[in-house]
């Protein structure tokens, strides 16, 4: 409704009533009332208020061009160090690319020919770090976004830097762990059905931890355990579930790729494999900011908002107002800056 001025309210105009209207709306009833339905589509809407796309690709653009040269770096050091042990530096390798089904092989023999000396190592340590750091600044970045940190509560430059740094030990970390586990099932002689299982939870809970940890290293402000439980189970389970059916989905993507792009294929079976994990992360990220804020459930239509809904567009509001009032405070100070100069002369 116009106010006492003339000018246009607030007020969202009813939809027409039809019978997709009616669908529509009996559905919008029945997903509040389920609550872990209610709770999915509210984590899956708030990904999209919170461009969880546009984050998951840059960080798969980065990571993509951080893998080689960590790969890389991480050969030619096991062959410096494990010199007169090859067997474990196969299995380290192999550990370290088996988080890529299909196309690890190949990615494990073209690392392996080009693995060398000094220079190698320093070669790829450099780039590494460059792409690896630009991950890790927009995990940072995606999710600060996430849990709601404000713009001017966030970390300096080389805070920034030296928390990516701790990420990238995390990564590694993880990866060392995850051999061990392997490592040990094996020496232990676990096999058959038991011992896929007993792999499976053992991976379920490495990356669970790793994501918690990532979590609490990348949000520029405390996060108790509580808050990041269900994002780190979350995290863990589907990226343990990725890894054991994941590789029916990168070979049919490596398949059909191969018919127009030929070599190309593994590139583009590589990036699909890191976006997926990326969506995930961000996923369970959501999934932990959502149920720890109580933002579910969410409305199928904004003609009929949730509390839930009203509370994520006050978020956004007050994010995009800190962003406004910082870059006007910014033009103040330049303005000021460039008047005191003028003064002076």
């Amino acid at each position: 409704m116009p106010d006492a001025a003339g000018n246009p309210g607030d007020e969202i105009p009813d939809r027409p009533d039809n019978l997709i209207n009616r669908t529509v709306d009996w559905l919008d009833d029945r997903q509040r009332g389920i609550r872990p339905i209610a709770f999915a589509f509210a984590v899956i809407k708030k990904f999209g208020d919170d461009r969880g796309g546009q984050f998951a690709a840059l960080l798969s653009y980065y990571t993509f061009f951080s893998l080689f040269p960590l790969l890389l770096v991480m050969v030619t050091i096991l062959g410096i160090v494990l010199e007169g042990n090859p067997s474990l530096q196969t299995s380290l390798v192999d550990s370290a690319v088996s988080r890529f089904p299909v196309i690890g092989d190949q990615i494990s023999g073209a690392v392996m020919v080009r693995s060398g000396g000094v220079l190698t190592i320093t070669i790829g340590l450099l780039v590494a770090l460059w792409a690896g750091i630009g991950a890790t600044g927009i995990a940072q970045e995606a999710l600060n976004t996430v849990f709601g940190v404000p713009v001017l509560q966030r970390q300096n430059f080389w805070i920034r830097k030296l928390r990516g740094l701790v990420t990238l030990v995390v990564f590694g970390t993880s990866v060392i762990a995850t051999t061990a586990l392997g490592s040990i099932a094996a020496w232990v002689g676990v096999g058959g059905t038991l011992g896929r299982v007993l792999l499976l939870l053992g991976s379920v809970f490495l990356n669970a931890a790793l994501v918690a940890m990532l979590f609490k290293v990348s949000v520029h402000e405390p996060l108790a355990w509580r808050m990041v439980r269900w994002g780190a189970l979350f995290g863990g389970v589907s990226w343990a579930l990725l890894q054991s059916v994941g590789s029916v989905y990168v070979s049919r993507v490596v398949a059909t790729a191969s018919k127009t792009y030929g070599l190309f294929a593994v590139v583009i079976g590589l990036l699909s494999w890191i976006y997926l994990q990326a969506q995930l992360f961000l996923f369970a990220a959501e999934a932990s900011s959502v149920a720890d804020r109580r933002l579910f459930p969410r409305a199928l239509v904004r003609e009929h908002p949730t509390h839930a809904d009203i509370e994520v567009a006050d978020l956004i509001e007050a994010r995009e107002q800190r962003v406004r009032n910082s870059e006007r405070a910014w033009r103040n100070r330049m303005a000021a800056s460039v008047g005191s100069a003028a003064d002076e002369t």
